[in-house]
């Protein structure tokens, strides 16, 4: 949930962040990952959410809470912040779990020096029918690199539709600067170290995952993905709330929802 708050007409609008407005048409779309959520995520992700039983949706919620932490952290890394174990007061910040993965990533960025062009970067396209928002677009070797973070037990394939959709988006409104290389840089992964190969970033508990398909192949698959979407939800739209920014006894306001 995004909230907006404006002092000049006094509103504090709350946004479904399920969903994008492009603003040149006054139009909303859902987000990619939103569409990609109805891909199913295969047997071993069915499975540990049966043997979770009843704890499964407050695990999904932490693991969401977790995830979007680590994003806020590298984001802010890459924006030139200092980034703490523990706050002004020595309280920590960070599980264990959270804080061996923030040093993954650490590592991944000390040995490849990834010089970023877009971080937690928004777009739109009417034409594509979907937003999103991406990680990180950048270079890497010479190579420029759509990446997305994930500290999520496992790397699916709905993962790899969500990148493609990316990247197409990317390449359509960005044609200057195309993707040559993209993936999933996994902070949970099984590598015990670098690929003796070298063909592989890795390092130990972390990868950046490539998809063995093409981007053609994993867009062709999102797109199936969008239709069942559609099909499912014909007339959504989001659930913006705005509101007064304050109240007194000698006002009434009316709350607007989109």
């Amino acid at each position: 949930m995004k909230i907006i708050h404006s002092e000049k007409i006094k509103t504090v609008t709350f946004l479904d962040e399920r969903y994008y407005l492009d603003e040149k048409i006054q139009a909303y779309y859902p987000s990619v990952t939103t569409i990609t959520d109805v891909y199913p995520k295969g047997f071993g992700y069915i499975k540990w959410l049966k043997d979770l039983g009843s704890n499964s949706d407050q695990v999904l919620k932490e693991a969401g809470e977790q995830g979007t932490l680590i994003h806020d952290a590298i984001g802010s890394f890459f924006h030139g912040k200092e980034i703490t174990w523990a706050d002004d007061n020595g309280n920590a910040k960070y599980n264990m779990e959270q804080w061996n993965m923030l040093m993954r990533f650490y590592e991944f960025y000390k040995t490849y020096k990834p010089n970023p062009i877009a971080i937690e970067y928004s777009m739109v396209d009417g034409e594509l029918g979907f937003g999103g928002t991406l990680d990180f677009v950048g270079i890497i070797n010479n190579q420029v690199w759509l990446i997305d973070w994930k500290s999520s037990n496992g790397v699916y394939r709905s993962y790899e539709l969500q990148i493609s959709a990316y990247v197409t988006m990317w390449n359509k409104l960005n044609p200057d600067k195309k993707i040559q290389r993209f993936g999933i840089l996994h902070l949970k992964s099984a590598t015990r170290g670098p690929d003796k190969t070298g063909k592989v970033i890795q390092g130990a508990g972390w990868k950046l995952h490539e998809p063995e398909k093409s981007l053609d192949e994993l867009f062709d698959f999102f797109q199936m993905t969008q239709k069942i979407w559609l099909k499912e939800n014909p007339t959504a739209k989001p659930k913006n709330i705005v509101y007064p920014d304050r109240i007194s006894m000698d006002k009434e306001e009316v709350v607007k929802k989109d």
